[in-house]
């Protein structure tokens, strides 16, 4: 593995360790918010007491279970909770500012009165403006702590009841709500914000899509199916089926994803199904081929071994034969930390992205 993409401890793991410090009584009643930030976090040793989380992440869902957590798997969708519910909330701000903003506007009603939100970040994160929002919103004064870095804001909710109108609005971008804002061809695709790229098409998508069809050249017969191993919106799935007639198999780990890709799916009748997955762990069927845009990202850093898990499963997802297609950016050294039983080939590039061809 290159310097650059050594891993080390992140600035995450203290955050999220000094918002539990700053966790009310044991026996309250707390909501864990986990969206990709948290995916290192230990969830094993949290404070005892009654402890739920919801995340959008496959992985973490899967991780929460395991331990006995009380866990929901969706878009952020507190519909799920019933009003005043929660004595306390926590949540390590997210990267994306419209998610942040619709979860200090879904976490008011969910509260108890007196009861706190919990932010925490830095201040490269947008901490300090997200608190401003949050005591706005809340209407009440803001306590912010700091520990090098690292901040945390809590925002306590009025014991008097404060109508909609009364509050400053915060601007979510209409979070939950799919949109028709993908050119594409004479029609438009779907997507939200929460999608990696999501109100466009994207470079490194676009570059693997139109080899597509040089791809599909090197078999001796058509695949029959092909896995789009993290998915998005559905952007190569749709691409490939414009291609070939395989059936297509789309996986993500983020729940705005996979709502995403299954109204393309159904909007454009794709032949193939939509499945919720961490990195296709639980895909246990192979195929003829699969495409890829592996992220490189946890968070708010690069993460090699991210990108390393989706070539290996890339690889093991082959049939005898078969071949995958990755698009990775052309300054990451895939092929000097990719296991050496792996066979590689670069097979085209540009001046931002490069295809990898693996073969099995």
């Amino acid at each position: 593995m290159t310097k650059n993409f050594a891993r080390k401890k992140t600035k995450q793991d203290t955050c999220f360790s000094l918002m539990i410090k700053n966790s009310k009584d044991h026996s309250c009643s707390r909501l864990i918010i986990a969206d990709e930030n948290l995916r290192k976090s230990d969830f094993e040793h949290l404070p005892s007491g009654k402890i739920v989380l919801i995340t959008n992440r496959f992985d973490i869902y899967e991780q929460a279970k395991v331990i006995g957590l009380d866990v929901f798997f969706n878009d952020f969708d507190f519909s799920v909770f019933p009003n005043n519910t929660f004595l306390q909330v926590l949540f390590r701000v997210s990267k994306e500012k419209a998610l942040t903003h619709h979860i200090i506007k879904s976490t008011y009603r969910v509260l108890f009165s007196n009861g706190e939100l919990v932010l925490g970040g830095s201040k490269g994160d947008g901490i300090k403006t997200y608190a401003e929002k949050a005591s706005e919103y809340f209407g009440t004064p803001v306590k912010t702590k700091k520990n090098g870095s690292v901040y945390v804001a809590v925002a306590t909710r009025s014991n008097l009841t404060r109508d909609i109108a009364s509050r400053k609005e915060i601007d979510d971008q209409n979070y939950s709500a799919l949109r028709e804002c993908i050119p594409f061809q004479n029609d438009h695709l779907v997507s939200k914000p929460g999608l990696f790229g999501w109100g466009k098409i994207d470079e490194g998508s676009k570059f693997l899509s139109d080899f597509i069809p040089d791809f599909l050249t090197l078999f001796d017969r058509e695949p029959k199916d092909i896995l789009d191993l993290g998915c998005g919106y559905g952007y190569l799935s749709i691409r490939a089926s414009q291609l070939t007639g395989a059936s297509i198999v789309a996986t993500d780990n983020n729940a705005a994803a996979i709502l995403a890709c299954s109204k393309n799916f159904i909007r454009l009748n794709i032949n193939g199904a939509v499945i919720a997955d961490d990195c296709g762990k639980n895909i246990k069927r192979l195929f003829d081929a699969v495409i890829c845009n592996p992220p490189f990202h946890k968070g708010f850093g690069a993460d090699a071994e991210l990108t390393q898990k989706f070539v290996l499963s890339s690889f093991n997802h082959l049939r005898k034969g078969g071949m995958a297609l990755l698009v990775v950016n052309s300054f990451i050294p895939l092929e000097k930390y990719i296991e050496k039983k792996l066979h590689t080939k670069l097979i085209a590039k540009n001046k931002s992205f490069k295809l990898i061809l693996l073969q099995k």
